[in-house]
């Protein structure tokens, strides 16, 4: 059998190098933007904890308005009288309640 000379081999492996070089580059960078901890989803992950941070002020907020109200009719009387007029529809003795029909 004959075999290439040295040099041959040589150019020929370093031929072969750029091509091997390409393909991991590429399976590296595709990793890297695909992956399960690529950028795309890393994106995706920091996109969700802002919207969870809204959703948790705004629930905060509504959370922090029912503990006035508890509070409210706890302490309050006149707040206490108000609600059960309005959403109760209760009356004190001796008054008169006019309930007009929408026309």
């Amino acid at each position: 059998m004959t075999s290439r000379p040295v040099s041959e081999q040589k150019t020929a492996l370093m031929k072969s190098r750029p091509l091997w070089l390409v393909v991991v580059v590429i399976v590296g960078l595709s990793c890297a933007l695909f992956g399960e901890k690529g950028a795309l989803r890393l994106n995706q992950i920091h996109l969700q904890q802002e919207l969870l941070s809204l959703q948790a002020q705004q629930l905060g907020s509504a959370n922090s308005k029912l503990r006035s109200e508890i509070d409210a009719l706890q302490h309050d009387d006149s707040y206490l009288e108000q609600v059960a007029r309005s959403r109760l529809s209760l009356v004190r003795d001796g008054e008169l309640v006019y309930q007009f029909s929408p026309r």
